[in-house]
């Protein structure tokens, strides 16, 4: 599935247009951006972004940090259960997936976060159902 490439907030120009990205690109794009979109921003996905923003600042404790990582493990599974919802609704209709294998999440392998006063860091580590691995680095700040 292709998905327009973003960088700096702008869409990237490429050769005839607008870039493209597909496969292992698209998934750390999408991800990334969630990660760092405030929650609740965008008005036709409201539950589209993460709190991890809100956490910049409290206190450096271990709650924070399961909450820091259970943000992190929400996101990815929002992101987990809107590919199957999209594939399933494809099979039901009868349409070729608008899927490739490199384009799916099969597992996380791992996910990192440091919270410090002024950031929050998070690194997630994935294979696709190609086997591809993908990783994700994402800085939160304020």
């Amino acid at each position: 599935m292709k998905t327009l490439a973003l960088v700096g907030g702008d869409l990237a120009l490429g050769e005839g247009g607008y870039r493209t990205l597909t496969g292992p690109a698209r998934i750390r794009q999408d991800l990334a951006l969630a990660l760092a979109e405030p929650y609740g921003h965008d008005p036709y996905h409201p539950q589209w972004g993460s709190v991890l923003p809100k956490y910049i600042g409290e206190p450096l404790t271990a709650e924070l940090e399961l909450l820091v990582r259970a943000e992190v493990v929400r996101v990815l599974q929002q992101y987990v259960d809107a590919q199957q919802a999209q594939i399933a609704a494809d099979a039901l209709s009868g349409s070729r997936s608008r899927f490739s294998y490199q384009d799916v999440v099969r597992e996380v392998t791992s996910i990192e976060t440091e919270v410090q006063y002024d950031t929050v860091k998070v690194a997630v580590a994935m294979k696709t159902q190609s086997g591809a691995t993908v990783r994700v680095l994402r800085t939160v700040t304020t």
